[in-house]
């Protein structure tokens, strides 16, 4: 995979998220996949420590069925939130497996109290898409959203990132 080829990959992801596409985002991955936010050492092992998000794809479908219905009060309004990407690095592992790692900084609004109390979160994060390949398409088969104030104080991550 090129950089240019893992860059549209990424900017994709991200245009989706920003504009509430889920279940489109959720159909980059793959049937085995893992999404990960760590809460603390992003190298830890993740079934020894306490992340944000461990899901695998029947606790991601979960997650977004909660988040698409009428009574997910921290989402109400639901945020609007800008990914910006940079930093993208690939490692070629074979033809049908690749690396990617890169910088994101996702800045996420909510047109409610926020106004008052924070008027922008900001997240950034470094972040480690493992893809393979399926038929002719890149598939997400891990996620990781190493958060750089991940032990920090985080007021909402309702969102998805």
């Amino acid at each position: 995979m090129e950089r240019s080829e893992a860059e549209n990959f990424l900017y994709r992801e991200a245009r989706l998220l920003n504009t509430g596409k889920n279940r489109e985002w959720q159909k980059l991955f793959t049937s085995d996949a893992i999404y990960w936010v760590p809460a603390n050492d992003p190298d830890a092992d993740p079934e020894e420590h306490v992340s944000y998000i461990y899901d695998d794809m029947d606790l991601l479908e979960e997650r977004l069925g909660r988040l698409e219905s009428d009574y997910c009060w921290a989402q109400q309004p639901p945020s609007s939130t800008l990914h910006q990407i940079s930093n993208v690095e690939v490692e070629n592992d074979t033809d049908e497996e690749v690396t990617l790692r890169s910088n994101v900084l996702i800045y996420e609004y909510r047109n409610n109290v926020q106004r008052r109390f924070y008027p922008l979160q900001t997240f950034p994060a470094f972040c480690e898409h493992r893809l393979r390949k399926e038929g002719d398409e890149w598939k997400i088969a891990f996620k990781k959203v190493a958060l750089l104030n991940c032990d920090g104080e985080i007021h909402d991550l309702t969102f998805l990132i």
